[in-house]
Formats: structure tokens, C-alpha cells, sequence
């Protein structure tokens, strides 16, 4: 079962998402769509797994809580 993302079209294929996981010293991490890097990770597998509860956070999270994992965004200490 395909499953778009907000804003995509479902009568056509969904873009390759392909480099979300990549591996950094002996450790996984995944990228996100904001263009953070969300790890480190013993196993791929612990980083694949990881992926659905961060989408869970991301979908229940507040703006300023999201904007936390983009990158150059001014947040407080």
C-alpha cells in the first residue's frame, strides 16, 4: 500500500526517496525531509526502526517543537 505525503499526488509514482539512511563512523543515522541527520545508531536496523516514531513526533509535535530538527532555525536554549 502506497502512502503519500501531504502535498503529493497519489495518481502518480512518489519521488525516489533514496540516502535516507547512511552509515558515519561505524554508525547509522537517517535524514529527513528537513534536512536533519537523526542518530547515531548502533545497526541500520535501529535507525530504520527509528524513522516511524520520529514521523509519529513529527505529525503530534507542535511548530516549535519542529522546527528544532531544521536546520539553521533559531530556537531557545
Amino acid at each position: 500500500m502506497m502512502i503519500s505525503r501531504n502535498g503529493e499526488n497519489d495518481e502518480r509514482q512518489p519521488p525516489i526517496r533514496s540516502q535516507r539512511f547512511f552509515k558515519l563512523h561505524n554508525f547509522w543515522f537517517f535524514a529527513t525531509r528537513e534536512g536533519a541527520a537523526v542518530g547515531p545508531f548502533d545497526a541500520h536496523e535501529g535507525a530504520a526502526n527509528a524513522v516511524g516514531d520520529y514521523i509519529e513526533f513529527m505529525e503530534k509535535a507542535d511548530d516549535s517543537a519542529r522546527e528544532f530538527f531544521t536546520p539553521g532555525a533559531k530556537f531557545a536554549v
